[in-house]
């Protein structure tokens, strides 16, 4: 390994471990990602191809509606950035598509979305996250609540990351860590774990 690629390769592992370690100051943190494919970013420009993607949101937890927690993930990480709409906000949209006569309306794809569930049950993760996500009721006095989050194709999970955030969850905890989450779920490059440069620890 040339001097130059070792110096990239300990940049980038320092990057990817910085964000959990800043977190955990603040008692939130962010745990490694997983990816079950090799091809995020080519799901991700699939899944949105005019950079908005629908995302359901399972809390019940924190009184933060969907609304709120799409717009407080929105536009976050690495350009072209994501907007995200809630699925009454896409089915609204896709019924305008064809009764509208103008050209402007976006390309939703419903079934690839991002999938958030505060306080997941121990069963909610992986596939279960696309299909048939549950939480449950948090236990009183518990100093942090998980997170999880889901970049879903239909039933089949593409990539996933856990956060734990400090109990009560607000609305300024979550714009906080929004870019860390959603460079994590879609990096900019699919992480090789054969390359030196990018693992799940350090995504591109």
């Amino acid at each position: 390994m040339s001097v130059k690629t070792r110096k990239y390769a300990v940049l980038a592992a320092l990057m990817g471990f910085a964000a959990p370690l800043l977190g955990a100051c603040s008692g939130n943190i962010i745990e490694a990602p997983y990816y079950e494919t090799t091809n995020v970013a080519g799901f991700r420009s699939y899944a949105a191809p005019s950079n908005i993607m629908v995302m359901e949101v399972h809390d019940g937890q924190t009184g933060i509606d969907n609304a709120r927690w799409a717009s407080l993930l929105s536009n976050h990480g690495f350009a072209p950035q994501l907007q995200f709409v809630t699925p009454e906000k896409a089915k609204a949209e896709m019924a305008g598509a064809h009764t509208d006569t103008r050209k402007d309306h976006p390309t939703l794809r419903p079934d690839q979305r991002l999938v958030v569930v505060v306080n997941p049950t121990q069963d909610t993760w992986r596939n279960e996250m696309c299909q048939n996500p549950q939480n449950t009721p948090l236990t009183p006095g518990e100093k942090t609540i998980p997170v999880r989050f889901a970049f879903c194709s239909g039933d089949s999970v593409v990539s996933e990351i856990r956060a734990n955030m400090t109990n009560p969850i607000n609305p300024q905890q979550v714009d906080d860590m929004a870019s860390t989450i959603i460079h994590y779920l879609f990096p900019i490059n699919q992480p090789d774990r054969n390359e030196n440069r990018c693992n799940r620890f350090a995504p591109c």
